[in-house]
């Protein structure tokens, strides 16, 4: 009875979660990324097709908060059908509770949740590091733009592996270059150089004018190399150091922790790293807060129409997301610990889920 009950279910809910992917990626796409792509296109002279890979990239990055969003409306809809239809007073009469009833829906809203993580983790870090690094590279080659006192740390498995400094940047040429190599924690080697030009073909970077200073383990110089020019191998490319400081949404959790470590070991306040940390986290399971509230909120026999339970989804959302930038201000004033900032939303959504369902359930 139970399995027939839970595959029933699992039915019902499919179809509305396939509407609701469809209709807010619509809804989101164009609000968070065509709109900005067309003043590109129109005002700035992007190619169309650098516009619709640009736009294709980042498409991932706004599926993330499009699961849960669907998710809510699927577990609204499909209640609300159930309930409209009676058939939810049928299960009662059967002896199946509320609680047990809303098991699948929790379930899928889990699946949802994990599906999400997994999601976010391996593709949106990718696509938003390839959208960004096209973005630069088209940006670039129309018009080389300057850059001052460019510094960009390079991580290894946690450790500080190399310090890259130049005091200015303009497209493919750094001008004042100085690279500091680091060895089991201590500095090992520094390349001074006075300008530093990107080779394409041999995606290496042409110092010129320069001296590589050895150094020992007690930090004294052992050796130092003048040269006139000399490839050296970096793993940044011009669009690497033109984007500068990274962006949270292009790295994975591990990624971000690393970064976050060395931001703390140069004395920077990370309060919102951290709170990005957690969010990369707390976004994805909104899938399964939104299963537990959007149940019982359906369960109104009144409430049938897809219009309906579309815009009773958008108002939801709209105060979710409200309550998490508050969350995120009050977290950055330090009032709330990172944690707390990025998980009250959720907690604060599923616990009117549960009095909701609690209600219902009495009746």
């Amino acid at each position: 009875m139970f399995k027939i009950a839970d595959r029933y279910i699992f039915r019902e809910l499919f179809e509305p979660f396939l509407f609701g992917l469809g209709a807010f990626t619509a809804i989101l796409s164009a609000s968070m990324i065509l709109f900005e792509l067309v003043r590109a296109v129109v005002i700035h002279g992007m190619p169309l097709l650098v516009a619709l890979q640009i736009f294709i990239l980042r498409l991932p990055g706004v599926v993330v908060y499009i699961f849960p969003m669907a998710m809510l409306l699927a577990a609204l809809l499909a209640f609300s059908r159930l309930s409209h239809d009676s058939e939810i007073t049928a299960f009662k009469a059967s002896g199946i509770s509320l609680f047990r009833i809303i098991v699948p829906v929790l379930v899928l809203g889990f699946l949802v949740s994990v599906t999400n993580l997994v999601f976010s983790e391996i593709v949106v870090p990718e696509a938003n590091r390839a959208s960004k690094n096209l973005l630069v590279e088209t940006t670039v080659k129309r018009q080389p733009r300057l850059q001052k006192n460019v510094f960009v740390p390079e991580m290894d498995k946690g450790a500080l592996k190399r310090i890259f400094y130049a005091e200015t940047m303009q497209g493919n040429v750094m001008q004042g270059v100085i690279v500091q190599e680091f060895a089991d924690g201590r500095l090992a080697q520094i390349v001074n150089a006075k300008s530093a030009t990107w080779d394409s073909s041999k995606n290496q970077w042409l110092f010129k004018d320069g001296i590589i200073y050895l150094l020992a383990e007690s930090g004294e110089y052992k050796h130092l190399i003048k040269f006139q020019e000399q490839f050296i191998t970096i793993k940044y490319t011009p669009a690497d150091f033109f984007i500068g400081d990274k962006n949270p949404d292009e790295m994975n959790i591990g990624q971000l922790r690393e970064y976050i470590s060395l931001k703390e070991k140069m004395g920077v306040d990370v309060t919102d790293f951290k709170i990005q940390l957690n969010l990369k986290m707390a976004i994805p399971f909104a899938s399964l807060v939104f299963a537990l509230l959007g149940a019982p909120l359906g369960l109104s026999p009144r409430r049938t129409s897809g219009s309906v339970g579309l815009g009773l989804s958008i108002i939801v959302i709209f105060f979710y997301y409200i309550v998490t930038f508050i969350s995120m201000a009050v977290g950055e004033l330090r009032l709330f610990t990172p944690v707390l900032a990025a998980w009250a939303p959720n907690i604060i959504t599923g616990g009117v889920g549960w009095c909701i369902l609690a209600r219902a359930a009495d009746r």
